[in-house]
């Protein structure tokens, strides 16, 4: 009987020259996501740091390594645009990834600008009763 090559399943996939182990990966996620939780959390104190943009970034890293969070992230319309974005992020080249990460950034703030409009909007529109 003969195997096809082409669709046989590998099981136990040996990891490319360039890719580092799972541990290693999973700890810098983690610097990676406190790295940017507390920036973004000086951006909400701090007019110059954009701390939206960093939270953002900090959720996106994060859902990639734990599936309940990037289940819940993906019920938000606006987020789950984000991680379906960066799905083959890994794949690009380098200068691939910086021009995505640049791209990335700008969506992010022009989403906060567009979040706050709305926001100071319904605030000046808002009419207590009584």
């Amino acid at each position: 009987m003969a195997i096809n090559t082409d669709k046989a399943l590998v099981l136990s996939p040996r990891r490319s020259a360039g890719t580092l182990p799972l541990w290693l990966a999973r700890i810098l996620a983690l610097f990676c996501v406190i790295a940017c939780l507390v920036l973004g959390l000086a951006g909400l104190l701090l007019p110059i740091i954009p701390g939206l943009l960093f939270l953002a970034l900090a959720a996106m890293i994060a859902a990639r390594h734990i599936p309940s969070l990037d289940r819940w992230l993906r019920k938000n319309r606006t987020m789950r645009s984000y991680l379906d974005s960066g799905q083959g992020f890994f794949s690009l080249h380098f200068l691939e990834k910086i021009r995505f990460v640049a791209w990335l950034c700008l969506k992010v703030c022009i989403d906060s600008l567009s979040l706050l409009f709305r926001v100071l909007f319904r605030l000046s529109t808002y009419r207590p009763k009584g």
